[in-house]
């Protein structure tokens, strides 16, 4: 920019209808669940999530068989296994409570192969996790990823005590608050193919980077499920220009915006822009556990670097004091001999995990 010049707002000219354009997100599924999310966009200067409800969603082979689809909850709607044929073609069909009707481009069934391997490195700095894969039956090949990361955790102390109705009681193992368990879903699309390549294999490729100083994600043990699918080269494609309107711009070096558009039509009314894109396949998945002792020893990132133990009497009234606001809470005793004359406590942020958006609930699948 010229020194001082002057600067003008840039107003993006997008005719939006007042409702919003309809927004499909998910895939059909033919081996497992098939997840599908019914939104309306939002205004750029007041971005909201706008969930699309009580919509009659099904998907349709080219041979006539329906598959109907159930809200689990406002504007999300899934149905376990379609038991489908591959050799089919199928599309997905929408009818808004509005009436309105849309239906996505018939798709062929893509076959994903295994996950091959998920592979960690340890830096100085951070851990970087590495999916590998291939198929020998096509070339090339397009591919997407997502993860779901779930890591256990602990509170800065293991609070064995509790102030209840003005006395100090024994807290039972039942209740427990120290340990907790936090999930993530990944929210950047990951793709890649093999178009340059002279074997559809994909090695090491980057999923997602842990860093050591800004996450509590490794500070004791952390899994991450990652879901593989394969994709048509349209399919691919759109999502290529959806990352790069998505995740790759702020600059006068990015990619320019492009109109995402999508295989997704309303039926009754063509001029009516729909966005997303609708392909068939089937997804295979693989998981992996890092323990925080495979680390090098380096600094993990807690959470609770600032916390502190202190100390107070038994007296009631210092007990009162500390502890009636809910603000702190009661670690462990204090004898002199086989007399209780104090306790160690703690801020409850310090204390009780669930406060950092946990659960106490340990994951089925935790080992």
């Amino acid at each position: 920019m010229v020194p001082g010049a002057s600067k003008d707002k840039f107003v993006v000219n997008v005719d939006v209808p007042s409702s919003g354009f309809l927004v499909v997100e998910g895939f059909i599924n033919i081996n497992g669940t098939t997840d599908i999310m019914l939104t309306r966009s939002s205004g750029l200067d007041s971005p909201q999530y706008i969930p699309e409800p009580a919509a009659q969603v099904d998907v349709q082979s080219n041979n006539g068989n329906m598959y109907p689809l159930t809200e689990n909850y406002t504007g999300h709607y899934s149905i376990y296994s379609l038991s489908a044929d591959p050799s089919l073609q199928y599309r997905l069909h929408i009818k808004t409570s509005n009436g309105r009707e849309y239906l996505s481009e018939y798709s062929e069934v893509k076959i994903t192969p295994p996950i091959d391997s998920l592979n960690w490195t340890a830096g100085s700095d951070a851990v970087n996790i590495y999916v590998s894969t291939h198929d020998a039956q096509s070339n090339p090949g397009y591919y997407q990823w997502q993860f779901e990361e779930t890591w256990e955790y602990h509170a800065a102390y293991n609070s064995g005590m509790e102030y209840r109705n003005g006395s100090l009681i024994f807290r039972p193992d039942s209740e427990e608050i120290y340990s907790c368990w936090r999930s993530d879903l990944s929210t950047s699309i990951i793709i890649a193919n093999t178009e340059k390549l002279t074997s559809n294999t994909v090695y090491q490729y980057p999923l997602t980077t842990i860093p050591y100083n800004s996450t509590d994600k490794l500070v004791y043990r952390y899994s991450i499920l990652v879901k593989q699918v394969a994709l048509t080269k349209d399919w691919y494609e759109w999502n290529q220009k959806v990352k790069r309107n998505t995740e790759q711009l702020g600059t006068i070096f990015d990619a320019q915006p492009s109109e995402t558009g999508g295989n997704i039509h309303c039926t009754t009314d063509p001029a009516e822009n729909v966005i997303g894109f609708i392909g068939t396949t089937t997804q295979t998945e693989k998981r992996i556990f890092i323990d925080r002792l495979q680390l090098p020893p380096v600094n993990v990132f807690t959470g609770y670097e600032y916390c502190a133990e202190r100390r107070v009497s038994t007296i009631p009234d210092s007990l009162f004091e500390k502890f009636n606001n809910g603000f702190n809470i009661p670690i462990s005793p204090i004898y002199n001999g086989p007399s209780m004359i104090g306790v160690y406590y703690s801020g409850f942020d310090c204390v009780d995990c669930q406060l950092k958006g946990g659960t106490l609930t340990k994951p089925t699948f935790w080992k």
